[in-house]
């Protein structure tokens, strides 16, 4: 018994060494292998693998090209801007950049390189589209963005090289007709009406709660006295009429025809705070590129002559006008060049070379003073009932803002980037502020009107992409009780869609 017992033990024992066995080798063995280097798997798997080859999207490749585009055109720029401060100088201290407050998509927004990508995407719509995608690729852009091509002055969608052509399109003539009134205020471009308003304390309401002020947005200092002709007082302005110089005959002639049937004051009120700073009299660069018509010119100024007098008038105690404000946005569909809105003269234009936050909707309700902080080009001027502002702003992938009778002005631009950071070490060095903006004067334009005429609903440029227009103007105050109708009355709703043409307002006279 004993010895069965024990060859029972001895054949259990033989069992498990003889199932562990194995495993226990073979783990060994594993740990004591080494696996190959990658590079020696790399080099086996190109050796041994079969190559492929796949199509990849137009999308994808246009993209690359636009890419590799982008970086010659940049390292051109680059190196002209380095030969140019080279002999200008040591570079200029770059301006600090603006961090805005708000929640993380704003904060994570302002980090980013905007107006590199915006450069970029303008370069990227200046690509030449293949004649066979021409037509598919516009239909689905017009599909997606609501674009209405029977409106189209041309309806051969082969006709636009690219996407920048496309984007800048005319119309048909008559399918944007002006409203008959000649009291009214027409929308600058096709759009949505955001925010309208009158301005209370020089602040204007960008959603309900949040305000920026005029000054940020037009400009704080006025470096010239008088838009016009340089009144500031009531003894300036005779001495000036004694001593200046009499234009053509035939011209006056013709501003004289154009006074009787627009009416706008030959000066304009400061409205801008800051002192008027005489002494810069004369200093500023005329930018003064196409000459308006005679047509223009007699129009506007007949519409300026029904409300003439010195700017220290409209400031008087019995001052009856107010100042009011507009916002129209466009969405990429949007017909994008702007048109004047009224018979007005420009007399100076201000470009704040800002940066190119988003200014859609979402961004306008979370970011505060949008406007004050985008690039944008300020046209100050007058109309029949004073003080006149038309100001487009600059938004991310908006390539540039074209004004047709300026041929100096160059938007999102290294150039006038390095411009505006010379300007502000230069400022900063002279220990004063730099008021962030360079101006120039239209004034050579019309030497009667002192600016360029503008008639209603004529066209002044426009948006390479989808952005915003800001109205700032004066006009007469509206009656305080329903029983009043007279004064500025609005035509609008706050959302509400408009075409260019459209009334915004009107001023109902007694």
């Amino acid at each position: 018994m004993a010895t069965l017992y024990a060859r029972q033990s001895q054949l259990r024992a033989t069992k498990f060494f003889s199932i562990q066995g194995p495993y226990a080798s073979t783990r060994f063995f594993s740990q004591q292998q080494q696996r190959p280097r990658f590079s020696s798997r790399l080099r086996h798997a190109l050796k041994n693998s079969k190559v492929q080859w796949y199509q990849i999207p137009v999308g994808v490749g246009i993209g690359f090209l636009g890419l590799v585009q982008f970086y010659k055109v940049s390292s051109r720029e680059r190196e002209k801007q380095e030969r140019g401060e080279v002999q200008d100088g040591a570079p200029p201290k770059k301006r600090a950049k603006i961090r805005p407050d708000g929640p993380w998509q704003v904060q994570v927004m302002s980090t980013l390189p905007l107006k590199a990508i915006s450069r970029l995407w303008g370069r990227f719509n200046e690509l030449t589209i293949p004649y066979y995608l021409r037509v598919p690729g516009f239909k689905l852009y017009s599909w997606i963005f609501g674009v209405n091509l029977s409106e189209v002055a041309e309806p051969d969608l082969h006709t636009y090289p690219n996407l920048a052509s496309f984007f800048y399109r005319e119309l048909k003539p008559g399918v944007r007709p002006l409203d008959p009134n000649s009291n009214a205020l027409l929308s600058p471009s096709d759009g949505r009406v955001l925010q309208y308003g009158q301005i209370e304390g020089g602040d204007i309401e960008q959603v309900k709660g949040m305000t920026y002020s005029i000054d940020a947005l037009l400009g704080k200092n006025t470096p010239a006295p008088s838009v016009a002709s340089g009144w500031s007082t009531p003894q300036e302005a005779e001495a000036e009429k004694a001593n200046k110089v009499s234009p053509s005959e035939d011209l006056v002639k013709t501003d004289e025809e154009f006074a009787r049937v627009n009416g706008i004051s030959y000066t304009v009120p400061s409205l801008l705070s800051g002192a008027a700073m005489s002494q810069r009299r004369g200093s500023l660069k005329d930018e003064a590129g196409e000459h308006p018509s005679a047509s223009a010119v007699s129009e506007v100024r007949a519409d300026l002559a029904l409300g003439e007098k010195p700017w220290y008038d409209l400031i008087s105690p019995d001052n009856k006008t107010s100042l009011y404000y507009a916002v129209i946005y466009l969405a990429p569909g949007d017909y994008h060049r702007f048109h004047s809105p009224a018979n007005w003269v420009v007399e100076r234009r201000r470009h704040f070379a800002g940066e190119l936050f988003s200014v859609s909707p979402y961004l306008q309700r979370t970011l505060p003073g949008l406007f004050t902080l985008n690039e944008r080009v300020v046209l100050l001027g007058r109309w029949r009932y004073g003080f006149f502002s038309y100001v487009p702003v600059g938004a991310t992938n908006v390539g540039s803002i074209k004004i047709n009778f300026d041929r100096e002005l160059r938007t999102n631009s290294l150039t006038t980037d390095t411009a505006a950071d010379r300007a502000a070490d230069e400022a900063a060095s002279r220990g004063e502020p730099y008021m962030g903006f360079a101006e120039a004067t239209y004034a050579s334009a019309s030497p009667v009107l002192g600016g360029h005429a503008l008639r209603r609903g004529e066209e002044m440029g426009g948006f390479q992409l989808g952005s915003t227009i800001v109205l700032v103007f004066e006009a007469p105050t509206g009656g305080k009780t329903p029983e009043d109708k007279t004064g500025w009355r609005w035509a609008v709703e706050k959302g509400q869609t408009v075409k260019m043409g459209q009334a915004l307002g009107y001023v109902e006279e007694e």
